[in-house]
């Protein structure tokens, strides 16, 4: 994954409760070139499903957003199934 420096300030992608999931998308990311850095917020022994305690977002350079946005999107119209994966809009909160 690529590092980020204190500066840059990366954009909300993907959030999941699911850190294998966050961790897919980021490796889909990256397989197109795309810049990428999990942040997770589970820091403690519960359950990851237990409420933000265990979201991890999907970030990346804010001039690749949009281009990585649609790659999330036509993976999971690829997809056979659902994932938990809610994908962020321009303008959501966590988005500068």
């Amino acid at each position: 994954m690529a590092e980020k420096t204190d500066d840059e300030d990366w954009v909300e992608v993907a959030e999941t409760g699911d850190e294998e999931l966050a961790s897919l998308i980021a490796g889909l990311l990256e397989s197109e070139g795309i810049p990428v850095e999990i942040e997770s917020t589970a820091t403690h022994p519960l359950p990851e499903t237990t409420g933000a305690l265990g979201t991890s977002r999907v970030t990346v350079p804010p001039e690749r957003a949009v281009e990585a946005r649609d790659v999330i999107r036509r993976a999971e119209e690829d997809s056979p199934r659902s994932t938990e994966a809610v994908p962020t809009e321009p303008g959501e909160p966590g988005e500068e």
